[in-house]
């Protein structure tokens, strides 16, 4: 099992806008943006139909960029730390 240090508040991404070179705002992983009730389902199903290639395979989760100046945007696939049951 993996989660996403960026959704749990423990890092944050760091990443410029090839275009105006300041940096990007991380709105959060895309899952949260679909259909109604898409936010509280299970991650990793959602990840099977999110249209990403292996992402859940690869322990990817995908989060919305934009620049705050161009208002590009782009997503971005953060690598999820493995955690381990005890």
């Amino acid at each position: 099992m993996s989660m996403c240090l960026m959704c749990n508040g423990m890092n944050n991404i760091k990443i410029d806008c090839p275009q105006c070179e300041i940096e990007l705002i991380d709105f959060g992983r895309i899952m949260d943006y679909g259909e109604k009730y898409e936010a509280y389902e299970e991650i990793d199903l959602l990840k099977v139909a999110n249209g990403i290639e292996n992402d859940l395979q690869n322990s990817l989760c995908p989060h919305y960029m934009t620049c705050p100046s161009c208002s590009q945007y782009s997503i971005y696939l953060v690598e999820e730390q493995l955690i381990y049951d005890s």
